[in-house]
C-alpha cells in the first residue's frame, strides 16, 4: 500500500517536513486534469526554465517522470531526469534541498505525509487539501490526472462469480469463510482492517502477511494461497491474470491520483501546460499497459517516449 509503505520510515519523513520550505503561495490549478487552469496560473513565468525531475525506486514512477520530462522537453523547457532516488523520505529531502525540482506523487500518500490525519478521501477532496497542504511547503501541484494507483481489495474471476462480488460490500456475508493477504500493517492502520470492519462490515476469516502488491502477492492470489489481497490498481497482474478489484464506494482507501509536484519557485508556465496536457490523457488502463512493459524488461526512458509520441504530446 502506498499509505502502508511509509509506515516504517515515518519517523525519518517527520524529520524531512520539518525541514521543507517556507510556506508558498497557492497551487496553480484547483481542477482535475483536462479542466482550465485558475488565474493563478497566468501568473507563473513565461520562460520555459529549467528543472530537475526525480523519481521514486519503482518502474512506475521512472517512467512517469520521465514522460513528464518528455512533454516538458517539447515545451522548451531544460530538463534532466534523476530517477530511483529512493523512498519518499528520499525524495522529498532533495525536492526540499533543491536537487530536484519536481516529482511524480500520489495525490492521497504525499496529503497523508504532509498532514497526517486528513480526513479527505475522494480525488477532488484530497487534490483541494493537497493544494492548500502542499503550499504550507513552498510546494505547488498541477492538474491530477485520472490515473490511480491505489489500493484495491481484489479476487480472482471465479471467485467473484461464485460469491457475486462487485464491491467491497459484497463481500460481507462470506468475508469470515475468506483468507486475505495483505502487508502486516493492514492489520491495525484505520484505513486496513479496521477500515473495513467500520466501513463495509468485513472480516475476513484468516489473515496472510504478504508483500506489498508485485509478484508473491499476485502468485498467492492465483494459486489460492488466499481467497481476496491487497493488490495496487495499476498491478499488470489485474489484466493478465483476469483479476477483480472490488469496488469501494466507501472511498476507505483515499484516492491516490497521479499528480506532479514540484518546488514553487520551479514552475513556470510551459511546465504547467506540460504537465497537465500529461496528467489529461493519463488513464489508469494506459498506467497499466506502461507497467506491464516495464515487468516485460522495456527501459522506463524508452516506454515514455514512445507513449509520449502516441499521445501526440511532443
Amino acid at each position: 500500500m502506498k499509505r502502508l509503505l511509509a509506515v516504517t520510515t515515518a519517523a525519518t519523513c517527520a524529520t524531512v517536513l520539518a525541514a521543507c520550505g517556507s510556506p508558498g503561495s497557492s497551487s496553480v490549478t484547483d481542477a482535475p486534469a483536462g479542466k482550465a487552469t485558475t488565474k493563478a496560473a497566468a501568473t507563473l513565468p513565461q520562460r520555459p526554465g529549467s528543472v530537475v525531475i526525480g523519481s521514486a525506486d519503482f518502474p512506475e514512477n521512472e517512467i512517469l517522470a520521465d514522460i513528464y520530462a518528455d512533454a516538458f522537453r517539447a515545451r522548451g523547457v531544460r530538463v534532466s531526469v534523476h530517477p530511483d532516488i529512493g523512498e519518499r523520505p528520499a525524495y522529498l529531502a532533495a525536492l526540499d534541498q533543491g536537487s530536484i525540482g519536481a516529482v511524480p506523487e500520489y495525490s492521497g500518500a504525499i496529503l497523508d505525509w504532509l498532514d497526517k490525519g486528513d480526513p479527505a478521501r475522494t480525488p477532488a477532496d484530497v487534490y483541494k487539501q493537497l493544494r492548500r497542504v502542499a503550499a504550507n511547503h513552498g510546494l505547488v501541484v498541477t492538474n491530477y490526472a485520472p490515473a490511480q494507483d491505489v489500493d484495491t481489495i481484489t479476487v480472482t474471476k471465479a471467485t467473484a462469480a461464485r460469491y457475486h462480488l462487485s464491491t467491497i460490500a459484497d463481500l460481507r456475508p462470506v468475508a469470515t469463510k475468506l483468507s486475505f493477504g495483505a502487508p502486516a500493517p493492514f492489520l491495525t492502520v484505520s484505513y486496513g482492517a479496521p477500515g473495513l470492519a467500520k466501513a463495509y462490515g468485513v472480516v475476513f476469516g484468516r489473515f496472510v502477511p504478504l508483500a506489498p502488491s508485485g509478484s508473491i502477492t499476485d502468485t498467492a492470489l492465483r494459486d489460492g494461497t488466499v481467497d481476496a489481497a491487497d493488490i495496487f490498481s495499476t498491478d499488470p497482474s489485474i489484466l493478465k491474470d483476469d483479476f477483480v478489484p472490488l469496488k469501494d464506494p466507501k472511498n476507505i482507501f483515499a484516492a491516490e491520483n497521479i499528480v506532479p509536484l514540484f518546488r514553487r519557485n520551479v514552475l513556470t508556465r510551459p511546465m504547467a501546460d506540460a504537465a497537465n496536457a500529461v496528467s489529461a490523457k493519463l488513464t489508469t488502463p494506459a498506467l497499466i499497459a506502461l507497467d506491464a512493459q516495464a515487468v516485460d524488461g522495456a527501459d522506463p526512458a524508452r516506454i515514455a517516449r514512445q507513449w509520449v509520441q502516441r499521445q501526440h504530446l511532443t
